[in-house]
């Protein structure tokens, strides 16, 4: 019993508020029990629709709510689709916190449903995140995991460290504490520490628990019951199984169901009962049915019981499909494994006592090792905490005795030094008062800049979706007239509105660029890809532009480089056309020569060569600098703002490589950067990723709320022979869905009645109930921000097309949605650099 003591109080102490006495388990039990007998999972659905039409972090985190809930009920499918609204609404929001939150999810039924390689992921966010909410929710679950391995004490320290970074006045402070308080009730149940597990339940369904949010669930009434079990106490595990079974009958949820089958199964068992432990599975047949998602809880107890029926066939049969499933790495047990036991049991009843006795042995003594292990995990754990409160006290203590000493000395002293000390005192006061004025001005200071850091990453977000949307139409249109028989004066001044549209969109992205990088909200984004056809397609971009001209743009590649590899191929394109234009712009004649090969273990080398003016060494010093040039005339002469140079090495440094540059003026310049980019272990039949299909002859979905988008991608596509259906909102972009099959569909993220987002997610939610093939979907939206591309691929978009358009990014676009789509994919932002 002390255990549990002593982890909790190793925690900080809630508030005194909060601070409640030692709970008996069936006291719990009942209050849990009036909670959710008098809220249905019903309410729990409509309080989610209310929360999606609430603007703010209150809103996204009553969306988090109902997908833990779901999650902690074992209904994976209802509790992803609530995370896929819960993503869409923090992408609409640009709330950078809850899509990691959704993407913590995502990660979490990856994990429940078997894919222990997601545990990885959780640690690392818990270790590295900045945003105490995430982390602390990624503390929750990596937590978990770690404990589901048997390393308790492990899992219970961060459960500890992360309790003590949360804000005591945060008002979604609760919430994170009465996760990390459920967590540790499982851990300190693992321990079998009944309770110490009994006060932190209590704390998690009662102390932290939201009032304003329903809560059917009844999670702390299951895991009492197994933990009475374990312990041995078979009058408080039936007890509490009465009530579980209440609870899980009045909710009428199958998954609840099932764990309420496996509940019975586990008292039955610890009373002596085979026959019983059959009976509470019966109802789920001999494949386990809808009950199969815990068969390693459920096949060894039903093996133990057919051995000791007499069933000795029905036995065999758990048996093998208990290694059948072992074999596929699909088996995976909590805590010390039933299955030598369960063999055991099989032997004994063939008659084979002197084997069964040796193998029942071994069991034994595997798990009384296990059960030393964990108990000595967490015993380690507790007495760590408890050394060091000993020697802080111990530190306490020594102080206190050293100022006794000196308060002795003072009063012995000539009295004079009584009024010295008093100058001193206030002195030292004024000092202080000053310095709490100071720290006061400071803070205010601070918040004011947090505030203004705020307010312009969204006044840029903003602006770039309303800046974006009409100079699509500027510069869609300019190209696609561009593209048509005129008189040369008309042809000139169509060209310089395009190239003026398109110079407009440069200079707005290397803005945003420049603002999200000082901003630290730059993210690199690894994934697989073919870095020849990256380079070779910026290589294109610009080689219609130099052809039959006075400048020869080449290329060597490296051979060996003509493979796949992993890396951020956005952000590496946008480098290399930051330097390819740069070496263009100031190369009257000669050559530009794009060099690409292999350094030290798997860092590549880019190189950019040109024979134009050059600089000298005072002139480098500022290329690098925002909104600086190598003379005050470059600007004048050749045009631009100096922010591409200051984004392409910001972004170099950020997929942990360098860039640099040499020059002679008059003689040309050489500007390289290197980037590690190891091999990535794909499949040699991995298809071009930048392929240059055409859409001809594609029936194509599109759904925009503006007229002047709808009219942009008719004529961009009028050339091709593609059939366009338009729709105004999301809702009739799923109706279309329901009754007709597109080849692609084109959606906007910013819509009434029904937005992009939402409706991907309603798009492949339909594609998994009727069984259809996926359909290649391209989020088109002026929202740009690397949050609005993550809420896209988590609502399933295969790709993401930031507005200004053109044919060329267009048709891109499209062909790398239809040569890549699949449900595992990745999605790529490919907006034009």
């Amino acid at each position: 019993m002390l255990l549990g003591l002593a982890v909790l109080t190793a925690a900080p102490s809630p508030t005194s508020a909060k601070d409640t006495a030692h709970r008996d388990p069936m006291t719990l039990a009942a209050a849990v029990e009036r909670r959710a007998a008098a809220t249905p999972f019903a309410r729990l659905e409509s309080f989610g629709q209310a929360a999606m039409a609430m603007p703010g972090r209150e809103g996204l985190n009553r969306l988090y709510h109902v997908v833990w809930t779901h999650l902690n009920q074992g209904d994976f499918e209802r509790a992803t689709e609530w995370n896929l609204r819960l993503a869409a609404a923090a992408g609409l929001q640009g709330d950078a916190r809850y899509t990691r939150i959704a993407h913590l999810n995502a990660l979490t039924v990856r994990y429940d449903e078997g894919e222990t390689a997601a545990a990885e992921e959780m640690g690392r966010i818990a270790h590295d995140e900045a945003d105490w909410f995430v982390r602390a929710h990624a503390t929750r679950i990596y937590a978990l995991a770690l404990m589901d391995e048997g390393r308790i004490g492990e899992g219970l320290n961060l459960l500890n460290e992360a309790m003590a970074l949360i804000p005591e006045q945060d008002p979604f402070a609760d919430t994170a504490r009465a996760g990390l308080w459920e967590m540790t009730g499982i851990g300190l149940m693992k321990l079998n520490d009944i309770r110490g597990a009994t006060d932190a339940f209590g704390r998690f369904e009662l102390d932290y628990s939201n009032p304003a949010y329903p809560r059917p669930d009844f999670d702390a009434v299951y895991n009492l019951t197994r933990l009475a079990v374990q312990v041995g106490d078979q009058r408080l595990a039936d007890r509490l199984f009465a009530v579980h079974h209440r609870l899980a009958t009045r909710s009428r949820v199958q998954s609840l169901a099932v764990y309420d089958a496996n509940l019975c199964a586990m008292v039955a068992q610890s009373a002596g009962s085979p026959s019983r432990v059959l009976s509470c599975i019966a109802p789920y047949g001999e494949d386990l049915g809808a009950a199969d998602f815990l068969a390693p809880h459920i096949l060894p107890i039903r093996a133990m019981a057919r051995a000791r029926t007499g069933d000795v066939a029905g036995a065999r049969r758990d048996l093998a499909e208990i290694r059948r499933r072992q074999a596929a790495d699909d088996f995976r047990e909590e805590g010390p494994s039933q299955f030598l036991h369960a063999e055991a049991e099989l032997l004994h009843a063939q008659g084979r006592s002197r084997e069964a006795f040796d193998l029942l042995r071994r069991h034994t003594a595997e798990e009384q090792l296990a059960a030393s292990r964990t108990f000595s995990d967490g015993i380690g754990q507790v007495t760590s905490e408890m050394r060091n409160q000993l020697s802080e006290r111990r530190r306490q203590l020594e102080t206190a005795r050293a100022n006794t000493v000196l308060q002795a000395e003072m009063i012995q002293a000539q009295r004079w030094i009584v009024g010295v000390g008093i100058l001193g005192f206030l002195f030292v006061a004024a000092l202080l008062f000053r310095q709490w004025r100071m720290t006061g001005h400071l803070r205010l200071a601070r918040g004011r800049a947090e505030g203004a850091n705020r307010a312009k990453s969204e006044f840029l977000a903003n602006m770039s979706h309303e800046i974006r949307t009409p100079l699509n139409g500027v510069v869609a249109m300019a190209d696609a007239l561009s593209r048509r028989q005129m008189q040369p004066a008309e042809q000139e001044m169509v060209e310089i509105i395009r190239s003026s549209g398109v110079t407009l969109e440069r200079l707005l992205s290397d803005i945003l660029d420049s603002a999200k990088i000082e901003a630290g909200q730059v993210t690199v984004e690894a994934q697989p890809f073919a870095l020849s056809h990256a380079v070779k397609d910026v290589a294109a971009l610009w080689s219609s532009k130099v052809e039959g001209g006075p400048v020869a743009l080449v290329v060597e590649l490296d051979p060996a480089l003509e493979r796949m590899v992993v890396g951020d191929v956005v952000r590496l394109r946008q480098i290399l056309g930051n330097l390819v234009s740069n070496a263009l712009k100031f190369t009257s004649a000669g050559s530009v020569t794009v060099t690409v090969a292999r350094t030290v273990g798997d860092r590549v080398r880019f190189t950019v060569a040109d024979t134009g003016v050059g600089f000298d060494a005072e002139q480098k010093a500022r290329i690098f600098t925002r909104f600086q040039q190598a003379d005050g005339s470059i600007t004048r002469r050749f045009g631009g703002t100096g922010l591409g140079l200051n984004i392409s090495r910001e972004l170099a440094q950020l997929m942990g490589g360098e860039l640099d540059c040499d020059s002679v003026p008059g003689e040309g310049s050489r500007f390289w950067f290197e980037i590690p980019l190891p091999p990535a272990a794909v499949a040699e039949e991995v298809q071009n990723q930048n392929s240059d299909c055409a859409p001809d002859g594609l029936c194509i979905l599109l759904a925009d709320d503006h007229p002047a988008n709808r009219k942009v991608i008719e004529v961009l596509l009028a050339p091709t022979g593609a059939t366009l259906v338009s729709v105004e909102n999301g809702q009739e972009a799923v109706d279309a869905c329901a009754t007709e099959r597109f080849d692609l569909i084109l959606m906007d993220m910013q819509m009434p009645v029904m937005d992009g987002l939402t409706a991907t997610a309603a798009i492949r939610a339909l594609e998994v109930e009727r069984g259809l093939a996926r359909t290649p979907l391209l989020m088109l939206t002026a929202n740009a921000m690397a949050e609005h591309v993550e809420a896209g691929r988590i609502a399933g978009a295969d790709g993401h097309l930031a507005k200004p358009v053109t044919t060329a990014t267009l048709f891109a676009a499209i062909g790398a949605a239809l040569d890549t789509a699949a449900p595992e994919d990745a999605v790529e932002d490919v907006r034009a650099a």
